[in-house]
């Protein structure tokens, strides 16, 4: 595992999270809607929603405690919402209890079911508004991350690789002749190949890698505690891999999806601006060579193609 290097998760778990929590809050505003309409008309004796470990049950708790990703449940906005969602069938429970033995409910029974309910809904709309945050940190039409999120994260892998001296290289990949698939077999095709050549990086590159569509057909990949040496051979492997796959046409036929990649290294002489041209001049060399081929910045010594 690389120490402190930086994970972001998935779209797909993202936006399967923030779909489920904003489901779980609108079933939420129902139930405590409905609550309150019960208290007023004093209808609590029987409420399948104040018996012990009904915080479990209710529509919030059945999407809390189910299946969720790793990333959130890992999030400590995740985990500090049980304890307060706990609080409002606590206070619950009190006032079903004291209705059914025919006890006063008083204001400041109904003050604290209140605060913490205010204090559970306040949780909630937070998380899913870091959620949402963490939406718009993606390239929607490829899942991967946006420039600006990316760059985000390669300052603290830089800080990380300063702090630490573990080394990491950023590699610049082109999808070869992606102009000429737009433009023989329009941009539907060209959004497919897109698709496919970054499912496969996300699919296949480490956790702790980060991947952003850099522009247009281009990608920059952040690979921590890696050498130059053993990232050509991680990009060997996908370059080699990537050639193999083909995106079948409806019309017939099929379309070889190939890349060219640049690859260099973190230097405490040179800043993220300076490695990330490194990388292009190096992914320049590659294409000037015939394309689908690696090149690794070595400085003005001549770069290594295979």
């Amino acid at each position: 595992m690389v120490s402190e290097s930086v994970k972001h998760p998935a779209l797909k778990d993202v936006k399967s999270s923030f779909e489920g929590l904003s489901g779980a809050i609108v079933a939420h505003s129902k139930w405590l809607a409905e609550w309150n309409k019960r208290i007023i008309c004093t209808a609590l004796a029987e409420d399948k929603n104040a018996l012990v470990e009904s915080h479990q049950d209710c529509c919030f708790g059945k999407w809390y405690y189910g299946e969720q990703p790793t990333f959130l449940r890992q999030k400590q906005e995740f985990i500090d919402i049980e304890k307060c969602h706990e609080a409002v069938h606590e206070q619950m429970c009190s006032i079903v209890s004291k209705s059914a033995s025919k006890a006063s409910i008083t204001s400041s029974d109904y003050e604290n079911f209140m605060r913490a309910e205010t204090a559970f809904s306040w949780s909630i709309v937070k998380l899913r508004d870091e959620l949402h945050s963490l939406l718009l940190s993606f390239d929607h039409l490829t899942g991967t991350l946006n420039r600006q999120e990316f760059l985000r994260i390669l300052d603290q892998e830089y800080a990380r690789f300063v702090r630490l001296g573990e080394p990491c290289c950023l590699v610049l990949l082109d999808i070869d002749h992606f102009k000429n698939i737009n433009d023989q077999y329009g941009h539907a095709i060209g959004d497919k190949v897109l698709f496919s050549v970054t499912s496969y990086l996300i699919d296949h590159l480490r956790p702790y890698d980060s991947l952003c569509r850099y522009g247009g057909e281009e990608f920059l990949i952040c690979l921590p505690n890696t050498t130059l040496e053993s990232s050509y051979a991680i990009v060997e492997r996908i370059r080699l891999d990537l050639s193999r796959q083909e995106i079948c046409i409806p019309e017939g036929g099929c379309v070889k999806m190939t890349a060219s990649f640049g690859i260099a290294s973190m230097s405490v002489v040179s800043d993220l601006d300076e490695t990330i041209k490194q990388a292009d001049k190096a992914l320049y060399q590659a294409k000037a060579g015939g394309r689908n081929k690696i090149e690794v910045w070595k400085g003005n010594a001549r770069q290594e193609t295979r």
